[in-house]
């Protein structure tokens, strides 16, 4: 889905991922899937609380967010631009983690950043 190719993978019980390593280009993601046994479980979805948020930078958040829905992932929010001159959606996965996922469309100065942030947040009230 973000174009990441898998560095190593080792299963655990019944075809889960225990421990994976994805090269993203410029960096590395280590992930695993929900194993109870170490504390790892899948978020309750009951409501929009979780307990973070992974963000990723991608070269077009439109078509990442295109494949992620195709193949499985749960809207949350649809992608448009951002005051931080990001374009942004947020999805969650299969497995009920938030990814959020972001495009840099603007190249914008620290000081202009924190005043539309500022800008921005007086109108959320």
């Amino acid at each position: 889905m973000f174009g990441a190719t898998v560095v190593s993978r080792m299963d655990g019980p019944g075809g889960t991922v225990a421990h994976a390593e994805l090269d993203l280009g410029d960096g590395r993601l280590q992930l695993s899937d929900p194993n109870e046994q170490y504390g790892l479980v899948v978020p309750d979805r009951s409501t929009d609380a979780v307990s973070g948020s992974t963000c990723i930078y991608v070269p077009d958040v439109d078509a990442v967010f295109a494949r992620a829905v195709e193949r499985g992932a749960t809207v949350r929010e649809e992608p448009g631009t951002f005051v931080t001159g990001d374009r942004f959606a947020s999805v969650y996965d299969p497995f009920g983690h938030r990814w959020a996922i972001m495009t840099k469309v603007e190249d914008i100065s620290p000081e202009e950043q924190e005043r539309r942030l500022a800008e921005w947040g007086a109108q959320q009230g």
